[in-house]
């Protein structure tokens, strides 16, 4: 027999101003507690839930979505590709800080190696713009509304290297504009500490933790309640 036994209303009981601290939890409950049988269900589930979150969480975001195969995590939230669309930009911006990319060659600059640079920047700008509209976090709304914002601010400048910003968000490349930009505007733009670059490195990076923590509660919420019944059923 399946008893519709809810831990909240457990608490939440406990904690009214009533004279008796018990008066709306129902007779199966509260017979359990006098057993002692609450004591060891929420022993049990501590014990299990100190080993078995992280692993979820850890599972959820290493990508192990495939509903087909026993033991991967079903990633209803979106959150494992969040992280990865976060994780590719931040490792597209990192590009630009790499020596080789600046390499000149008899005096010129590989405008080529450069312009790619540009747009796998623009390609994976693109993809978390796209990714967060489908994600519900308040972080990462946060988070891209601030890149957003300075995106928005720096238009001018990126236009000048042949990148616009269009009603979306999203980032458009001109590519034979691009080959014909100073690589001085382009090298301000992307390299350094104090460039939009970085600036949209850091957001990508807050994005990414975000993923994180909200993996981890989304997993400890969504599984409390089957959790919980479940041992309650084997007590009883």
């Amino acid at each position: 027999m399946r008893f519709n036994f809810n831990i909240t209303s457990l608490f939440s009981s406990m904690n009214s101003k009533n004279d008796s601290p018990f008066g709306s939890i129902n007779l199966s409950d509260y017979s359990l507690i006098k057993r002692g049988g609450y004591k060891k269900l929420m022993k049990s589930y501590y014990d299990e839930q100190s080993g078995k979150t992280t692993n979820k969480t850890k599972e959820l975001n290493s990508g192990k979505t495939d509903p087909n195969k026993k033991g991967f995590a079903i990633d209803k939230t979106g959150l494992t590709q969040m992280k990865k669309e976060a994780d590719g930009l931040k490792t597209a911006v990192e590009a630009f800080n790499k020596d080789d990319l600046w390499k000149q060659t008899n005096g010129e600059y590989d405008m080529e190696k450069i312009a790619g640079a540009v747009k796998n920047f623009v390609s994976e700008y693109n993809d978390v713009v796209s990714r967060s509209s489908k994600v519900d976090s308040k972080e990462i709304s946060q988070s891209m509304g601030y890149m957003s914002s300075m995106t928005g601010t720096m238009s001018k400048a990126l236009s000048k290297i042949g990148v616009t910003v269009g009603f979306d968000g999203k980032l458009a490349v001109n590519e034979d504009a691009l080959k014909k930009a100073s690589v001085t505007s382009v090298r301000s733009l992307f390299e350094g500490s104090a460039s939009y670059g970085s600036q949209v490195e850091a957001k990508a990076s807050e994005i990414a933790r975000a993923t994180i923590m909200n993996s981890s509660l989304y997993l400890n919420n969504a599984t409390l309640s089957s959790t919980l019944n479940g041992m309650y059923d084997k007590l009883i």
